[in-house]
């Protein structure tokens, strides 16, 4: 019975992929909105100069829908190595597979790669067409052993989505694997740049871990670098909640390959972004956000730098959005927006400049950059360091203005310092699940902010 009710979750796990999939290009495509808010607009002077700016983008909620859509060019990359075999991964994967094929219409484009020791393509990537039952038969077929070469199956998962790039295709690699790569490239700065030059090159990449031993700051990092989403699949329950979660944000897609440019003026210095990677492109620093739904934002901190002792209103830089849109496939390119600071020599002036909604958020976000430093202190054994950094995570939680969602992250952070203490071994299954589960709160945290 139990098998059976497990069974039938994956069923609505397998239907949710397909949808989600599926759904990527059907909302109606409107204008991105910006707001760029500074966390104080003044500057204290004589002092070090720094400042943060907070950064929004919104997709505007547009119900409508649309039922003709661009054709879909998929990489589904399936993991069958040897540790897929435990509680029948493999199957389940199988399962969601089979009813994407069934969803997909006959001029969408699909490859399947696997890998293992070695990568496989059984079915390059081509129209799937009415030969719906030969697919079935290779998905059917598939079975686990051997090691992880994750490397060499994004690597041939892009081939395969860049060999079906057409004209108005929405390409996408999607990466499940279950366990740590050990063969090939396993650095995740190199997987995670890879990434992110597929991204560059129209092709976006999300991840699915499976279980709890698979690396997921590998799979974070690629997902964030491809400019797609990472899914923490724990369990059957978690995989039904996520993707129902992911299906109805995915299916009103009203932006995809999203990026926030910021130019700075003479003495301004760029620091940093919260949470977030970024990259120098000429005299732009751009954040990656990938997809956006309409109705969701993303938020972004940037810390920056002014240098000068002269007071007064000083111009710091300029924040633009670069997008395609998803109907059109249209690059677009939104008006940038100025940002201005004033440097100024009165403490009190300077203390009534602080935004408290602005601060509220960063701290926020802060707080879950330090619990998942924490978490991988953690993981390496070293329980007191962690809950050291939870600590820090904890007082600037308390120094923000006082909010529920403030309230709701001290809570958090203060039971997961008192949980070290009862995890015991930390490479128990337990344990790892625990862990695991707390670095993916964090993530989708700072994703949803």
């Amino acid at each position: 019975m139990k098998t059976e009710r497990i069974g039938s979750r994956f069923v609505t796990l397998a239907v949710a992929l397909a949808m989600l999939i599926l759904g990527v290009a059907c909302a109606h495509a409107a204008p991105l909105m910006l707001d760029v808010r500074s966390e104080n607009r003044t500057v204290l002077v004589p002092g070090p100069g720094d400042g943060t700016i907070q950064i929004q983008v919104i997709a505007p909620d547009v119900p409508a829908i649309h039922t003709d859509r661009p054709r879909l060019n998929l990489a589904l990359v399936i993991d069958r190595s040897g540790s897929m075999a435990e509680a029948r991964k493999l199957d389940f994967v199988k399962t969601a597979a089979h009813h994407l094929v069934d969803m997909m219409g006959p001029d969408d484009l699909l490859s399947i790669v696997t890998y293992s020791q070695q990568v496989q393509v059984p079915w390059p990537s081509r129209p799937v067409g009415r030969d719906r039952e030969g697919l079935h038969r290779i998905i059917s077929g598939l079975y686990p052993g051997g090691s992880t070469f994750l490397s060499g199956g994004l690597e041939e998962g892009f081939r395969q989505a860049k060999a079906g790039k057409r004209r108005g295709t929405l390409n996408r690699v999607l990466l499940l694997s279950d366990g740590l790569a050990n063969v090939g490239v396993i650095h995740r700065g190199s997987l995670r740049e890879r990434a992110g030059d597929m991204a560059e090159k129209g092709v976006s990449v999300s991840t699915f871990g499976v279980g709890n031993d698979f690396d997921e700051e590998l799979m974070t990092s690629v997902a964030g670098g491809g400019g797609g989403n990472y899914h923490y699949l724990g369990d059957p329950e978690r995989i039904v909640a996520a993707l129902t979660s992911e299906v109805h944000a995915a299916s009103r897609t009203a932006a995809s390959e999203v990026e926030i440019i910021i130019r700075l003026r003479r003495d301004c210095r760029f620091g940093s972004v919260l949470g977030r990677d970024w990259r120098r492109d000429g005299d732009a620093y751009v954040i990656r956000l990938g997809d956006l739904s309409a109705g969701e934002r993303r938020t972004v901190f940037a810390k920056l730098n002014v240098a000068g002792e002269r007071t007064g209103l000083r111009e710091v830089g300029d924040v633009a959005l670069r997008y395609r849109d998803p109907v059109t496939s249209k690059v677009v390119t939104a008006s940038a927006k100025g940002v201005s600071l004033e440097l100024v020599r009165d403490e009190r002036v300077y203390r009534e400049g602080f935004d408290r909604s602005v601060q509220e958020k960063r701290a926020v976000s802060e707080a879950n950059v330090l619990v998942q430093e924490a978490a991988r202190l953690a993981d390496q054994g070293k329980k007191e360091e962690a809950k050291g950094v939870l600590g820090k995570a904890a007082a600037g939680l308390a120094a923000a203005p006082p909010s529920p969602a403030v309230r709701a992250e001290m809570d958090h952070a203060e039971r997961y310092r008192e949980s070290l203490d009862t995890m015991g071994d930390m490479r128990s299954d337990s344990a790892k699940g625990a862990q695991k589960a707390i670095k993916y709160r964090a993530y989708e945290t700072l994703q949803q902010q």
